[in-house]
């Protein structure tokens, strides 16, 4: 049997893939604007993708956005992802400061997930994770490659990889050159739920050919889906309104 992550009243790893629309705005005008766009939208969490907004390491400046969703979206989890330039990301930004940003932002209490990128290093992810669990936060271990897609064995190998540092949730992004890569990305996935079920995995393989990865989780075990409400955070991201939809057809 799986394991289950509870947040906020939010199961993971049961049912249907949970819908996760990204804040991707630079300024707290758009921030706003994304508040209330999502208030209309089927959603399960908010992802703050910091790594797109203005001067994210003042804390006087990240207290803002963190504050209205706490407020405005009280009811939903808030995932807290500092996506790097390693990883595809919008900041540049060496470890040490890249752990004491989230660290600060787990200590302010305002985030239920939080985001680690296991190309930062065992000791770094073991940090994040540490302090997250103290506080009552989850944590979602994740690796991305924009460029291809790896063997499935590497895909595998890190996925388990953060299980074994204490990472809650465990996920994996990929940028297919063709069809069979979405087929391998999927297969791995699979082999994850089926084989290695200590957490909860999310996968997607980006762009248009790799959107079928964004509806069919409940079939391979993939627990969270990425959509929109205004801005894609990353390529291949459907509109939440049509990818509820397409969940509940599959379900």
């Amino acid at each position: 049997m799986a394991k289950v992550v509870t947040v906020k009243n939010v199961k993971f790893g049961e049912g249907m893939p949970k819908i996760a629309i990204p804040i991707s705005d630079s300024d707290f005008t758009g921030v706003r604007k994304s508040v209330n766009l999502i208030a209309n939208s089927p959603c399960d969490l908010v992802e703050w993708r910091a790594d797109f907004y203005d001067h994210v390491d003042d804390p006087e400046v990240r207290i803002k956005p963190l504050t209205l969703f706490r407020n405005q979206l009280w009811n939903l989890p808030i995932l807290f992802t500092v996506r790097t330039s390693v990883e595809g990301g919008m900041l540049d930004i060496e470890t040490k400061p890249y752990i004491d940003l989230i660290l600060a932002v787990i200590d302010s209490g305002l985030i239920d997930m939080v985001d680690v990128e296991l190309s930062r290093g065992d000791a770094a992810v073991k940090a994040i994770v540490n302090a997250a669990h103290e506080a009552g936060v989850k944590v979602i271990g994740s690796r991305h490659n924009f460029h291809s897609t790896p063997d499935q064995e590497v895909i595998i190998r890190s996925l388990v990889r953060m299980q074994e540092l204490g990472c809650d949730l465990v996920k994996y992004a990929v940028m297919p050159q063709n069809e069979r890569d979405v087929l391998r990305l999927l297969d791995a996935t699979l082999t994850m739920k089926e084989e290695h079920n200590d957490t909860p995995v999310l996968t997607m393989s980006m762009g248009r050919t790799g959107v079928v990865s964004r509806i069919c989780g409940q079939l391979t075990g993939s627990c969270i889906t990425f959509g929109t409400a205004g801005k894609a955070s990353a390529p291949g991201q459907l509109p939440a309104n049509g990818l509820s939809i397409f969940l509940k057809s599959l379900s």
